[in-house]
């Protein structure tokens, strides 16, 4: 006889995960009447980020900067339709060097 014991776990395939339950959007409503009383946010604020491929050669130039300065950036170069290293060749245009 080639049968091997189940020791009773012999129904474990058929047993499924509850679906979870949807939550409601508590934090949104919360961070919104903060937001109304003046309460600021302590969260992190979010980066933006574009990224457009470039055919000719690049380097990479890494800083460090203020999340506010680096989305006027973002938001400029947006407006003006063209890519951070065209932004950057702009800004360095004006410096007249």
């Amino acid at each position: 006889m080639n049968t091997k014991p189940s020791f009773g776990f012999g129904k474990l395939a058929e047993i499924q995960p509850a679906a979870p339950e949807p939550t409601p959007p508590v934090a949104r409503e919360i961070d919104r009447v903060a937001e109304k009383l003046g309460f600021p946010s302590r969260e992190v604020p979010t980066r933006r980020k574009r990224r457009i491929a470039v055919d000719e050669p690049t380097d990479q130039l890494n800083l460090r900067a203020a999340i506010a300065d680096i989305n006027v950036f973002v938001d400029w170069c947006e407006r003006e339709r063209m890519s951070y290293r065209e932004g950057f060749g702009r800004l360095v245009a004006k410096i007249g060097v």
